[in-house]
Formats: C-alpha cells, sequence, structure tokens
C-alpha cells in the first residue's frame, strides 16, 4: 500500500504568494509534476481561528471533485508537516488576466457557465464558498476554476465565521451583519460577471464607506451592448434584496437561450427610398 504523501516528498521551486494563512510555492511532487504547495504560516500553529481556516481549505480541497474547482493532490490539516498540494496554473489567476485587458465576450461567457456550475455544486453540498473574485478563479485556457475554499462555510459549521470576502464582491446583507448564503454567493458572482461583460466593476468607493454605500443604494449602471437576456440576468443577480435575486440556475438558463436582439424601431426616415416612393405612390393613387 502506498502511503500518502507527506510535505517534504514535494521539491520547493519559487514563492508565488503569501496569502492570510499560507505561503504559496511552486513545488515539484514526486513524479515530476508542478503543484501550487500552500505551507501554513507560523502564527497559524499559535492561532486555533486560523488553524481551522486552514485545515477547513484542506478538508474541502480533497474532499470536492467538480472540473471547474481547483483539485486538490495531498495534503495534511493540523499540526507539523501540515500542507496542502494543488493544481497548478501557469496562466495564474483571473485577476492576473484581467489586469491585461477585457476578456473578449465568448471567452468570458464560457468562463461564467463554468464557474456558475461548479458554485452550484457547493451549493447543492450544503458549502457556501463567502469569497468569489478573480483572484479566486484559476485559469487554464478556456477552463477556469474556483478555489480557495479557506473561508467556505458548511454545513457541519455550527460556529458563526467572521464576516469574509472581498468588499468589492461583498453582498449588502453582508454588510449588514446577516450570514452568508447562497443567495450571498450569487451577489458575488453577479459582480465577477458584470466585470467581466463590462470591463469594470458595477460599484466603486474611494474609501471602504463609499464602497458600502453603493453596494447597499446604487443601481449598477445598464450593461450596454450586451445581450438583453443577460443583460437582464446579470442585474437581476445584483438585487439589493436576496429574496429577489436572480438564482445562479437561472442564470444558466439564460445563458443557455437563443440570442435577444433588441428590435429596432421602424420610421419613415429608417427606409430605403424605395420604399418611400412606393409608399407615396399608393396615397396619391385615386
Amino acid at each position: 500500500m502506498t502511503r500518502p504523501l507527506r510535505r517534504e516528498d514535494f521539491r520547493l521551486e519559487l514563492l508565488l504568494g503569501l496569502g492570510t494563512t499560507g505561503q504559496v510555492y511552486l513545488a515539484y511532487a514526486p513524479d515530476g509534476r508542478p503543484v501550487a504547495l500552500k505551507i501554513p504560516r507560523a502564527e497559524v500553529h499559535k492561532d486555533p481561528a486560523l488553524a481551522d481556516r486552514f485545515a477547513r481549505e484542506v478538508r474541502l480541497s480533497l474532499g470536492l471533485s467538480h472540473p471547474h474547482l481547483v483539485k486538490g493532490i495531498a495534503g495534511k490539516p493540523y499540526g507539523k508537516g501540515a500542507f496542502l498540494a494543488l493544481e497548478y496554473f501557469e496562466e495564474g489567476s483571473l485577476e492576473d488576466r484581467l489586469q491585461k485587458g477585457p476578456l473578449p465576450r465568448e471567452r468570458a461567457l464560457g468562463y461564467l457557465r463554468q464557474l456558475a456550475e461548479a458554485l452550484l455544486y457547493l451549493h447543492r453540498l450544503g458549502i457556501v464558498h463567502q469569497d468569489v473574485k478573480p483572484a479566486n478563479v484559476f485559469l487554464r485556457g478556456k477552463v477556469a476554476k474556483l478555489g480557495d475554499f479557506g473561508v467556505a462555510r458548511t454545513r457541519e459549521d455550527s460556529e458563526p465565521l467572521e464576516r469574509a470576502g472581498s468588499p468589492f464582491y461583498m453582498a449588502p446583507e453582508l454588510f449588514k451583519g446577516g450570514e452568508a448564503t447562497p443567495a450571498s454567493d450569487a451577489y458575488s458572482f453577479g459582480v465577477l460577471a458584470y466585470e467581466l461583460l463590462a470591463g469594470k466593476r458595477p460599484f466603486y468607493g474611494e474609501t471602504y464607506e463609499e464602497l458600502l454605500a453603493a453596494h447597499l443604494t446604487e443601481k449598477p449602471p445598464p450593461l450596454k451592448g450586451e445581450n438583453p437576456r443577460i443583460a437582464r440576468a446579470v442585474l437581476g443577480l445584483l438585487e439589493k434584496d436576496p429574496s429577489e435575486r436572480l438564482a445562479l440556475a437561472d442564470f444558466l438558463r439564460a445563458l443557455e437561450a437563443p440570442e435577444e436582439t433588441p428590435a429596432a424601431p421602424r420610421s419613415a426616415e429608417a427606409e430605403t427610398p424605395p420604399r418611400r416612393l412606393w409608399r407615396w405612390f399608393w396615397r396619391r393613387k385615386p
């Protein structure tokens, strides 16, 4: 029987970044494949809340299986030698990609379809991600995968978690101290969807207070030039009241529906000259 992989089995190559709970390295597994290796920071072992957060990410990453969730390869949740090895994405995150400019529309819609499917899978299992944003989406060509389950909430969590997520993507009810739900994930996804299709986020603020006010009170600008059905669906995800917010399943149905083109108003000025002459002839006919 093959023993489970341990942290020392991986060869560290390069520090990729620092997170709240860990340092992430490009590393190589014993079979030579590259992985993203997350090692908890020293303070994690001293803070039970941070230790639980790291352990949650390890358990969920290794226990979940969906083509559009980042795949966990190996890990140890607690104690000396704790680690998490994840599949590695050479292209980086969606946030990295957006810094280079807007996505082509069809590529953006493809990513949104995949991420909505991943979120629906989590919600069916009673898991709320709580931190849907471009930095937690990883790309490989036309494939997008949602990762980072450190603040995800499951059915088994009995203790309330501190408010989690980026203020740029946070649902209004969370700003007000409400509980994270699939509807709050849908709102965060809606902000991301708007950003991918419009090239900018729907709400801005120079300060946290201004951003909070925008999420709580402002309407998002119209999605100009977008298919009307999809534009309505994205704005439906951004409803302030979670009870009125569009469900992710309905958003997927909007993506799958035929393209909808707004009807252009017909006027005499818009008619071709031959048609105008023909109408004039019949008005003159005795």
